[in-house]
């Protein structure tokens, strides 16, 4: 019995007058049943239930349902609305008993997407007779196997298990690849009569998509064989067409890559005479042993005089694509199934999804208000088009399903001496990534995407040709495996940033994720040609007890130290930065315990050119996190081993490049060749990669990558010794050692990788802005060896960040950091001592707030202030309630001190700056103009210094007297007008002409002045005052001298914590938890710490001493720019930016090839550390082209980035 739910639909398209009245209609196997029909909806819901009697005929994998979507009319025929064409091939391949079918589309005769779903439930039970698995004596439909009637030939099509257009029945195990019944034609479906004569056809082939075609830097062509032909319609059908695939780089005749064919018949049979986006299986049809050559994407129709082409119809995304019931296979070839067993266990550091309003409003209506598991996950598996779901667990952030999902795919059945053991099989697929999404359940809306990963089956399984090994070894390959192990999700950034949320097309894995969004604890097995009672099972206890040992938990350490923060283009609101792993460091998540994992808020400074800087100087911020992850240094480790090879090997390389290039002698090559293959073979023989016996989290994929690992690093050590020998062109060589280099690089991509990578966010206020992924084994210390630490661990390091999701793709960098990072086991937190430069100081620190009313300062005007806060003016604090973390001590007692990054005035970092005052005045309409109440303000309005109490800064020098601006909308003595309308104190616009209504006019009054001296400024001593900063509004910036508008001010209170015993900088790892919240007002704990995070200690990097460094750089001529002007040329220029010094060349007029011949010259550039590390690491020099524009100034053209070559000249 097969029983079709019709539930519901929706998106129906209205009718030019009024609303359809949509009745459902379902076809199967020529039977036709019919739902009531629903009156002016167009979001029909009918929830009836179709029967449909099987009578003894089981399905197969070519059933289907026909679905019709029609306007119901009283009188004439049903207007056609839409139909949805459904596969029964998953009921009836395995024993599932229903088969869910949500949102499908519905299209129409021209095979276009009207815009409207359709929601079914399908159920089947099999009939008691004939058996599924005894094929004896029944009547199979093979309508597909070409045009030819014979049915001796059909007999020989169906000898292979997998021709094209095969039922997908298997062959028995004992016969493969021979059924032992035989298959009888029943009659094809009639399409139009075609005449005996000859006729007009045209067959149209588009080539869509290629996967997996043999070789490596191959370029493919494909040539297609189609025709513009006038034949009789029986010679044509018994014609084939023939796809083949080159290799335009190859010389050799035997360039061909793979090939197919299949009969101009099969495709005129098939709907719509087309074959539409199927996948064709590319083989060498003369050596069928040689296996799968690739796949290609077609789409192939035939049309007759009179035939309308059927439109195309794409699928939304990649990975709806349903492969297997898409993919054609040659005759002869034979398929087997292979069920790959991914095991899902449980997650952890699930976000919270749900809006706090739709809380609240369930709250209201008496719903659950439980604000802390405000998530329903559950896990999306796709493969190959499939998707399976584990069950729903509601409310709950760290669910465990333990259950098992199966996929089925077909693999080609072929001998592979690596796989002799499983018999004949050929794995990967075509399909290499399987797609795990978590979603948010909701029962009003659709689920929400929480994050996605991807399991690549190429990193996890081998087919055993890729080593060079002894024949005779039997474990040359292995079928995928991974885990038990945690991958982790990635996503959009984990607060809540209302609807719709513009990154959420990162949860899905569209793009990079910019966030830490979970992990998920699976397990993938692969079994070849086992049965599968349940696509969803419940995993048995003992293995749920077996992946315990795989969750063991070990504490990490991480401390990051800022040295610069430069090329900041947009300075706005201050700015800090915030490192997480994971949800430690995260400042608002409420799970972790509070770190302090965020600088301290600074404003940019202008450097004098084109961007802004943070002006640390010789105080660095520094920010420590601790967190808990698996102990998976086996893997890392071997990881950074091999990337030290790749380092190293790709070092000489460049070099002997470089040789080449200069056209040195061949002795001289000879030499620098063997100095390479010198290091690489002693670098193989030396860094043995780390044992894993003892190692309790050891995986089957751990012991084979381990063999794959050193396998290859042997084939290529032989290689080397064999070149090493022999008498052989430098030159003709490169190549071979490009392929080694490549060959490591793979060897070095680690798929069990649990730990999360370090997440960098600058945030401007309390936005983020831009965001820099860092991967953990790069900063990583072992002490397995020095050449298994990361590459940058313990070493200052250029980070680029980028914006969320930037659509012009790294065009414009939003800052360059220079940081220095160290991860570790808490184990090994002294040996950070080693690496660390500067003196570490930890300071609790609080800011005292006070208000003006009525000319004095005091705490009764503070409105959403407290008399004591944090940095933000929120979360209330007192002296006596803060306690130093476990192992610190008090030193010394509070104390004000100013936070001068936050102090910075407007003018800082310019040469020129321009003062500005607006003067105002005011009248009755058609009356006198008198001065305002405000007489000067700027230019928001608010009350303003007058121009004669203005004072020139000391270094700077007044160059002209103040005059009003004439360079704007203004009359012709400076004034604009407005009118003021109560309750408002300002005019909303302005004008340049006078009218009698005008109550209000203001004249923009400006004086320049130039700075004179930089030691002036550098010198010139700080009155140290009362230590107060000052601003006009709560919430403003704030500025060092008071000004006779300002009513709001602050100070920040210090006291210094030093640890309890002597363990030298590592003493900072120390720092969990918080410092001191007031715990008397319940208020305050819950509504202000909350989003802003507890207080936390202070950490900063002090330098004692400062080196001068002095750099030119040389820019002489540009060639082949791109033209952005309407002339077809550019007015191009250059930035040359270095730490926080920027320089600019001239603009050179219209042309794409200019010259400059310009020297830039930076000169005393203060860069604090070691020199000799600073030469290790140098800071990279960067370079940007742009184009100088009357109307875009701006417009990006190219950027480059460089380290510089040469050595500095440090001036002491």
């Amino acid at each position: 019995m097969l029983r079709v739910i019709v539930e519901s639909a929706s998106g129906i398209p209205k009718k030019k007058i009024g609303n359809p009245d949509p009745i459902a209609t379902v076809l199967f196997r020529g039977e036709k049943k019919k739902t009531k029909a629903i009156n002016n909806d167009l979001n029909p819901v009918w929830n009836e239930v179709l029967e449909f009697d099987l009578k003894g005929s089981p399905l197969d994998a070519s059933s289907y349902i026909d679905v019709i979507v029609k306007d119901y009319e009283t009188i004439g025929k049903h207007k056609f609305i839409g139909s949805a064409k459904i596969s029964l091939r998953d009921l009836a391949s395995s024993q599932v008993k229903s088969l869910p079918s949500k949102n499908v589309p519905l299209i129409n005769e021209k095979q276009q997407n009207v815009g409207a779903t359709i929601n079914l439930a399908i159920g089947y039970e099999s009939p008691s007779s004939p058996d599924l698995n005894d094929h004896t004596n029944v009547n199979v439909s093979y309508t597909e196997a070409g045009d030819n009637e014979e049915e001796d030939e059909t007999q020989d099509a169906m000898d292979g298990a997998g021709q094209v257009g095969s039922s997908g029945m298997l062959p028995s195990p004992d016969q493969p690849g021979k059924p032992t019944q035989k298959f009888h034609r029943l009659s094809r479906k009639r399409h139009k009569v075609l005449g005996n004569k000859p006729q007009d056809f045209q067959i149209r082939v588009r080539v869509i998509e290629g996967r997996q075609l043999p070789g490596n830097n191959i370029k493919p062509v494909v040539k297609m064989f189609f025709y513009n032909v006038n034949m009789l319609p029986s010679e044509l059908f018994d014609e084939s067409i023939s796809l083949r695939v080159y290799d335009s780089f190859s010389l050799r005749a035997d360039s061909l890559m793979g090939e197919f064919k299949l009969d101009v018949g099969y495709i005129y049979n098939e709907p719509g005479h087309s074959v539409m986006r199927k996948w064709l299986l590319l083989s060498d049809l003369e050596e069928s042993s040689t296996g799968a050559r690739g796949y290609l994407k077609v789409s192939i129709i035939i049309v007759s005089t009179g035939d309308d082409p059927p439109s195309e119809r794409r699928e939304l995304s990649e990975e709806q694509d349903d492969i297997e019931s898409n993919l054609l296979v040659p005759a002869g070839v034979t398929m087997r199934w292979v069920t790959l067993s991914l095991k899902v266990f449980r997650a952890e550091d699930m976000p919270q999804m749900d809006d706090a309003f739709v809380q609240t409003v369930k709250q209201v209506f008496g719903g659950d208000g439980d604000k802390k598991n405000l998530v329903d996950p559950y896990l999306e598996v796709s493969f190959a088009g499939k998707k399976l779901c584990t069950k729903i667990i509601e409310k709950n952030a760290n669910p465990e399903w333990n259950q098992v999902i199966s996929l089925q795919v077909k693999v080609r059945k072929m001998h592979v001496a690596a796989y002799h053991h499983l018999n004949y099989t050929m794995f990967p697929s075509m399909c290499e990534r399987i797609k795990l999404t978590m979603y948010d359940w909701d029962r009003l809306s659709k689920d929400d995407a929480i994050g996605t990963t991807f399991l690549n089956l190429s990193k996890m399984s081998c087919s055993g040709g890729e080593i060079e090994v002894n024949p005779s070894a039997s474990d040359g390959g292995f079928l995928p495996a991974f885990g038990p192990c945690y991958v982790n999700l990635y996503g959009s950034p984990r607060e809540f940033t209302g609807l719709p949320d513009p990154y959420e097309e990162l949860n899905f894995g569209n793009g990079e994720g910019v966030a830490y969004r979970g992990r998920v604890l699976v397990e993938l097995s692969t079994q070849v040609d086992g049965k599968v009672d349940k696509n969803v099972d419940d995993i048995c206890s003992d293995d749920v007890l077996v992946a315990q040992k795989y969750q063991r938990r070990r504490k990490y350490s991480l401390c990051a130290v800022f040295h610069s923060a430069c090329m900041l283009q947009e300075p706005g609101e201050p700015i800090q930065f915030e490192v997480s792993m994971g949800n430690y460091g995260n400042k608002l998540d409420s799970t972790c315990k509070p770190l302090a994992s965020t600088t301290q808020y600074s404003f940019a400074v202008f450097d004098g050119n084109h961007y802004y800087y943070l002006p640390w100087a010789d105080t660095k911020p520094v920010v420590i996190l601790t967190s808990y992850w698996e102990d998976i240094s086996h893997r890392l480790d071997a990881v950074n081993v091999l990337l030290f090879i790749v380092d190293q090997l790709e070092s000489h390389l460049t070099s002997l490049k470089k040789e080449i290039q200069v056209k040195v002698s061949e002795a001289q090559l000879t030499e620098v060749l063997l100095r390479l293959l010198k290091h690489l073979i002693e670098n193989i023989n030396n860094l043995q990669l780390p044992a894993l016996e003892g190692r309790h989290n050891i995986t089957a994929l751990d012991l084979q990558i381990k063999s794959l690992r050193e396998a290859a690093l042997v084939s290529i050590r032989a290689a080397a010794y064999q070149m090493a020998e022999e008498t052989l062109d430098v030159k003709s060589v490169v190549g071979d050692i490009e392929e080694w280099l490549e060959r490591i690089k793979l060897l070095a991509d680690e798929a069990q990788n649990s730990m999360p990578d370090v997440i960098i966010w600058m945030l401007r206020g309390e936005k983020r802005v831009a965001y820099a992924r860092v991967p953990v084994h790069q900063i990583l210390y072992s002490n397995y060896s020095e050449q298994a630490c990361g590459k940058h661990c313990g070493k200052t390091q250029t980070v680029f960040m980028q914006y969320p999701m930037d659509k012009n793709k790294g065009v414009k960098i939003p800052v360059q950091l220079r940081i220095n990072m160290w991860l570790g086991l808490s184990a090994y937190e002294k040996k950070f001592n080693s690496f660390s430069e500067g003196n570490f100081s930890v300071y609790a620190e609080m800011y005292e707030n006070q208000a003006q009313v009525f000319g004095k300062w005091g705490t009764t005007g503070l409105v959403g202030r407290h008399k004591f806060s944090d940095v933000t003016g929120k979360v209330k604090l007192k002296q006596e309630r803060f306690l130093p973390p476990r192992g610190w001590e008090w030193e010394g007692d509070w104390f004000v001190d100013p936070e001068r990054c936050l102090l910075t005035e407007a003018d800082a970092g310019h040469t020129e700056f321009i003062d500005e005052v607006f003067q105002n005045e005011t009248r009755f309409p058609g009356g006198e103009w008198k001065p305002a109440a405000e007489p000067y303000t700027d230019v928001n309005g608010e009350k303003a210094q007058s121009p004669e109490e203005f004072e020139c800064p000391p270094g700077w020098n007044w160059e002209d007297v103040w005059s009003f601006d004439s360079d704007q909308a203004v009359d012709e003595k400076g004034w604009e007008y407005g009118v003021i309308i109560p309750p408002d104190d300002k005019p909303k616009s302005w004008v340049a002409a006078e009218k009698m209504y005008h109550n209000h006019r203001r004249k923009r009054l400006k004086r320049k002045r130039r700075k004179i001296s930089d030691k002036v400024t550098a010198t010139e001593k700080r009155e140290p005052g009362e230590g107060w900063e000052y601003s006009s509004l709560i919430g403003w910036k704030f500025h060092r001298k008071e000004r006779s508008s300002d009513t709001f001010r602050r100070r920040r209170w210090r006291r210094k914590m030093v640890p309890s015993d002597c363990i030298g900088a590592s003493a900072i790892f120390r720092l969990e938890g918080a410092l001191g919240v007031d715990v008397d007002e319940k208020a305050s704990k819950t509504d202000a710490a909350k989003p802003f995070g507890a207080n936390t200690p202070t950490v900063s990097c002090h330098f004692t001493r400062f080196y001068l460094y002095h750099l030119r750089v040389y820019v002489y001529q540009g060639r082949n720019l791109c033209a952005m002007d309407k002339d077809s040329f550019s007015d191009p220029y250059a930035h040359v930016s270095f730490l926080h010094v920027s320089k600019t060349t001239e603009v050179i007029r219209t042309t794409l090839n200019p010259t400059w011949d310009q020297t830039l010259i930076f000169e005393d550039i203060e860069i604090f550390g070691d020199p000799q590390t600073i030469e290790l690491n140098p800071p990279n020099v960067v370079f940007e082209l742009y184009d100088s524009d009357q109307v875009v100034l701006y417009s990006f053209n190219l950027g480059t980035l460089e380290s510089p070559f040469g050595r500095f000249i440090k001036i002491h």
